[in-house]
């Protein structure tokens, strides 16, 4: 048998000795760190405020026994992904761990990436042979987190889709942060803890906009082609069409750098719906357009019709309401409006508001414009739901405003479905945030021809306009519904727009109204005489009477007052009646004939305060604003009078008549009036009291009538402060 011998020799050692025949070493894979980050962006402006919110969400990651997960959030082109990168380049050094990137939907939102080949991905980056990868969601998942527990790593998962997508991927070490993009805030999750942390990402404000067009906007003047669009307004109209997104803005560089009539052409197209996505479709970039087709493509049937029908809208703001009515109403409508929300299609405004960026209602306007595949909305039904819409509520807040006569079906006993509000402040707050809206969509009525309607909803607003005093859109509205009552060929419809516009600029009362308010109270009375309609022919001569009264005519008032009573002849017209009986006692009041106009002011309350429903006479209907005004013209007449005391209580039960929130600029009259009282009866300071309060309420609602109040407070020393005395 050979002797087979193991010895060491050579010293003293010392630590671990291995004493073998043969020694195999073997040296396991080193673990890599991986950069897969894409190329920081060269340019970026402006988002100071996501970057520091992500710099405080960095401070807060010591401690945590879980990465940080945070989500980018905007509309498709609004820059997610560069602000992510370019927050991850700067922070990238505390990260010993390396940077992950992988897009996580790189064929659209329909088919989201499967985590497993993300996994594999990026534990081939930190070095595992494939042939040693496990296999399986879990088991990946779990090995990825052993990998990157002992460094704090950063991960970008770009574009993701659904929930699902991003646990599977948490690196392991607590100390490490995944930002994720997305359209939507991908509420599920928030289901399991750590929820993420949220970063929206708006639009780029103009300033923004400019700087990233760079030497483009530095080398446009402000001065070019005599007759012509100059370089300096193209720019503007140019950053203005791209409606603060940097992917547009960037497309519409590549064009502009032509030169300054490359802009100006750049300019004309951008602002024509006809080819604001060609504009947007150039070589090297990616097409605008392109960017929503892929999000059009990732909803569902009904929210990308009602996204659709929101283009045929004439503003990117609007009420969640009327979202719902385009989906259905009811739980299909409510669906859309989430989903739409969700995408990051709609961005919520105020309560129960919400916006569409620019160039994303511009992109749903294209979409409805085309050929409607059958059975899908067309740009013509999706106006009338629109327009229908907005006419219900006009029509449902005109209804409690009051109980005059109207030519409108909506007014025709059952022409109101549903009762849509249940007073008249809650009507008015209500269509308070539509006004704009409202005067918007009775453009877009008359631009398509639908004039009868045009002239239904300047009949149905004519009571929100009046209470709120929004002047400047009421007599809009009223002369895009004179011209659609001329098309029309309908007299009483012709006569009734000439009374509503007279009446707009009545109330106004500017330099030149009161000769064009006669203009059309003379029209409106003649067109009305002529076909008989005699509720309208006495309208008018009512309003031809206050406009004697206002130019100091007393006389002339009274007799075009009683000629306006006459006129009725025996038709049932008890709320005409009574606001005949209230002019002709302010008119008596002017000619001083106190008693009279006492008696007169006195009987009208009494006719407002029994008035009954129009089509249901049981029921009770009393006009409480117009008891309200008749008393403070009782007050006002019995100043003149000298019996302030009898003044004085007129008005204080008047403004307890007054509806909340109703007829600011008549309750600041009734205020102001006391203040006179006031004065009158020796009680200077309650007088100026009353005065700043008046005042406060003509400036809040732009009135002239400020002016006569801080001449009564300069009279007295007073420097017309705030309502307080601050």
């Amino acid at each position: 048998m050979d002797f087979i011998g193991n010895g060491i020799s050579g010293g003293t050692f010392t630590g671990t000795v291995i004493q073998a025949q043969n020694v195999h070493w073997t040296q396991a894979a080193p673990v890599r760190t991986p950069r897969m980050l894409l190329p920081e962006p060269e340019e970026f402006v402006d988002r100071a405020a996501p970057r520091a919110k992500l710099d405080a969400l960095l401070a807060g990651r010591e401690g945590r026994r879980a990465p940080r997960l945070v989500v980018i959030t905007g509309i498709p082109g609004i820059g997610k992904t560069a602000v992510a990168l370019r927050w991850l380049y700067d922070v990238r050094d505390a990260f010993p761990g390396g940077q992950f990137y992988a897009d996580m939907s790189p064929q659209g939102p329909r088919s989201p990436i499967d985590p497993v080949s993300v996994l594999e991905t990026f534990v081939g980056q930190l070095g595992t042979p494939r042939e040693e990868r496990p296999a399986g969601l879990a088991e990946l998942s779990a090995y990825f987190r052993s990998l990157t527990a002992d460094e704090p790593s950063l991960m970008l998962l770009d574009n993701v889709v659904v929930p699902a997508q991003v646990r599977p991927l948490l690196p392991g070490a607590p100390g490490s942060v995944v930002v994720v993009t997305s359209r939507n805030r991908l509420t599920g999750l928030s289901v399991t803890q750590p929820g993420p942390d949220y970063v929206t990402l708006d639009a780029l404000d103009d300033d923004a906009c400019a700087q990233l067009f760079g030497p483009v906007a530095e080398d446009s003047p402000d001065s070019g082609q005599e007759g012509g669009r100059d370089g300096g307004q193209a720019l503007r109209e140019v950053i203005r069409a791209c409606a603060g997104l940097p992917l547009a803005v960037r497309i519409a560089r590549v064009r502009a750098a032509e030169g300054a009539e490359a802009l100006r052409e750049l300019a004309d197209e951008l602002t024509d719906p006809q080819t604001v996505w060609e504009a947007l479709s150039v070589a090297d970039e990616i097409p605008y357009p392109k960017v929503l087709d892929v999000a059009y493509s990732g909803l569902d049937e009904r929210a990308a019709a009602v996204w659709r029908m929101l283009g045929a809208h004439p503003t990117g703001e609007f009420a969640g309401d009327l979202v719902k009515r385009l989906g259905g109403d009811g739980r299909e409508g409510a669906k859309a409006l989430r989903t739409l929300v969700h995408e990051r299609l709609l961005k919520p405004s105020t309560a129960g508001r919400y916006r569409m960026n620019g160039l994303v209602h511009a992109y749903a306007r294209g979409r409805l414009e085309e050929t409607p595949p059958s059975g899908t909305p067309s740009s013509d039904s999706a106006a009338d739901v629109i327009i229908d819409w907005y006419l219900e509520r006009a029509a449902a807040a005109e209804a409690l405003v009051s109980d005059r006569w109207r030519f409108g079906s909506r007014f025709a006993p059952g022409g109101l479905r549903t009762a849509v509000f249940e007073s008249e402040g809650e009507a008015l707050d209500a269509l308070e945030p539509d006004g704009e809206n409202a005067a918007a969509v009775v453009a877009l009525a008359a631009r398509t021809g639908r004039d009868r309607l045009t002239c239904e909803l300047a009949e149905a607003l004519r009571g929100f306009f009046f209470r709120r005093k929004y002047h400047t859109r009421w007599i809009g509205v009223c002369e895009q519904a004179l011209e659609a009552a001329g098309r029309l060929r309908d007299d009483l419809v012709l006569a009734r727009m000439h009374y509503e516009t007279a009446f707009a600029l009545y109330d106004r009362a500017g330099d030149g109204d009161n000769a064009a308010a006669r203009h059309h109270y003379e029209r409106a009375r003649a067109l009305a005489a002529g076909i008989g309609h005699a509720r309208t022919a006495s309208s008018a001569l009512e309003g031809l009477g206050q406009l004697a009264l206002r130019e100091g005519r007393p006389h002339d008032a009274i007799a075009l007052f009683r000629e306006a009573t006459t006129a009725l002849g025996d038709i049932e017209h008890p709320r005409g009646r009574a606001l005949l009986e209230y002019h002709r006692g302010r008119a008596h009041s002017a000619a001083r004939d106190h008693a009279e106009a006492a008696r007169l002011l006195l009987n009208a309350r009494r006719l407002f305060a029994a008035l009954t429903d129009r089509h249901d006479p049981a029921v009770s209907r009393p006009d409480r604003y117009n008891e309200a005004r008749a008393l403070t013209r009782y007050a006002e007449g019995r100043l003149r009078a000298d019996r302030p005391d009898e003044a004085l209580a007129g008005l204080d039960e008047a403004m307890t008549l007054f509806p909340p929130r109703v007829a600011p600029k008549e309750r600041a009259d009734a205020v102001l009036l006391r203040g006179d009282v006031l004065a009158a009866s020796g009680d200077p300071e309650g007088a100026r009291r009353e005065w700043r309060v008046a005042l406060e309420t003509y400036r809040g609602i732009g009135s002239v009538k400020a002016a006569a109040v801080r001449l009564r407070l300069a009279a007295r020393g007073v420097d017309g402060g705030s309502a307080d005395g601050s």
